[in-house]
């Protein structure tokens, strides 16, 4: 073919791998998994979900919460003995088979209450609320709840439960546990009486109280401090145990790491999460790095992203500490949806065309008719014509004529030479050499 060449702005589409990024990422660890040997159960979100303040991320099991409770009511069970037993010891028994009865009672009471009073504290627990040490302050029905025990309430029925019983059933075993331990503590006291009663009553004198009363006095202080100390161990462990089992996001923003799976074990060394910097939004990073029109991409410019039907405009380019060069998108919540979510667009990493036009004007030409001369020296082969014999008859011969090209794109040219008043040889069929004479081929339909 002879074709022409024009005047113009070369246009390139410049195809280059995006990623989301974030400026800053704060990581998260778990506390307390270590303690309990948390293994995840199900993970829950995936980077790039939009996390609110309370959402939950995964849950998991704690294998190790039964032993350490179980470690811990054994010491608590035992030190509520020892304390009935030097309550009861103060007293002189008297071997008759009515006053080990009632001591027996008064132990076996005692020893319900306080197992009762751990289990109601923990059923509140587990129903979000907290449990006064006086059981006297309980209110153990939902009619009788102050209005801000009423929004506890509320807000607990209102979140997620991931694995956990349902909000009601869980109010419902927290109201009939206190009932359970206030009755316990009734029977407690009522045995208690009992047995006194035989050496406080008229019918038995006054029994005389072994060792100094005040040193008794404070050692049956430093028990009840013991016990309370095992109490709110165990109530400190369920605690733990229910926020294990349900992780939830401290605060909000852009998931942008999850470093854990289902059936990982996890004991809080290193982060489980991460999320963005309170209200950043992601950028759209592509790699120019290795791009022959790298220097010439600059903020303005216009991209399509892959799955997007509007434009975007690169907002600038950055140099990285390691050399490399990224052109940046910004990006909103509206593109973000158009791209089909933050999360497919970090699993996925779109790609991105650049749409590049030249600053300069020059002369462009098909690549096709671009000849490499080695050395980063180039030529087209330009037609000369000649007419001789009485037809007129033309003859076409073609000659080298070097060019110097400024930049190409996939179909095109762009060279420094006027070639406006030359016609070009394009597409030939086969190899050409300098001064062959050569056709054209024109499509007659």
């Amino acid at each position: 073919q002879i074709i022409t060449a024009t005047r113009g702005k070369l246009d390139d589409t410049i195809s280059v791998p995006g990623e989301i990024r974030f400026s800053n990422s704060e990581p998260f660890t778990i506390e307390g998994a270590g303690r309990l040997n948390l293994v995840v159960d199900k993970v829950m979100a995936r980077p790039g979900y939009l996390i609110k303040a309370g959402d939950v991320l995964l849950t998991a099991s704690v294998p190790d919460f039964d032993e350490k409770l179980k470690e811990l009511r054994l010491a608590y069970e035992k030190k509520v003995r020892e304390r009935t037993e030097t309550v009861a010891g103060s007293l002189r028994i008297l071997q008759t088979s009515e006053q080990n009865d009632y001591y027996n009672a008064m132990v076996k009471a005692t020893d319900e209450y306080w197992d009762k009073l751990f289990k109601a504290k923990a059923a509140a627990i587990a129903a979000g609320h907290e449990l006064s040490d006086d059981i006297n302050e309980w209110k153990l029905a939902p009619a009788g709840m102050a209005e801000d025990t009423k929004a506890d309430q509320a807000g607990q029925q209102s979140r997620e439960e991931a694995g956990r019983g349902g909000a009601a059933d869980l109010e419902e075993n927290m109201y009939a546990a206190m009932r359970e331990a206030r009755d316990a503590m009734m029977k407690k006291d009522e045995a208690s009486s009992l047995f006194k009663s035989f050496y406080t009553g008229n019918r038995r004198p006054a029994p005389k109280v072994s060792g100094d009363v005040f040193d008794y006095i404070k050692k049956i202080d430093g028990m009840n401090e013991e016990i309370h100390g095992y109490l709110d161990e165990m109530l400190e462990l369920e605690k733990l145990k229910l926020r294990l089992q349900t992780i939830r996001a401290d605060r909000e923003g852009w998931l942008t790491e999850v470093n854990l799976k289902a059936g990982d074990r996890y004991d809080g060394s290193k982060p489980a999460y991460a999320l963005s910097a309170p209200g950043e939004m992601p950028v759209l990073r592509c790699d120019i790095t290795d791009i022959s029109k790298r220097e010439s991409i600059s903020k303005g410019m216009k991209a399509r992203v892959q799955g997007a039907e509007r434009e975007m405009t690169i907002s600038g380019v950055e140099e990285a500490a390691d050399g490399k060069a990224y052109a940046i998108i910004e990006l909103d919540e509206s593109n973000i949806s158009a791209l089909g979510g933050l999360s497919r667009l970090m699993s996925e990493k779109p790609s991105v065309s650049i749409l590049y036009k030249s600053p300069k004007t020059a002369t462009l030409l098909p690549l096709t008719a671009l000849r490499d001369g080695g050395d980063n020296r180039y030529y087209v082969y330009v037609i000369n014509q000649d007419r001789d014999g009485i037809l007129g008859n033309s003859t076409y011969t073609v000659k080298k004529r070097e060019v110097t090209v400024i930049e190409t794109s996939a179909r095109l040219a762009a060279v420094e030479d006027d070639l406006s008043s030359v016609e070009i040889a394009d597409r030939e069929d086969r190899t050409l050499s300098e001064g062959q004479a050569v056709m054209e081929y024109v499509d007659v339909n």
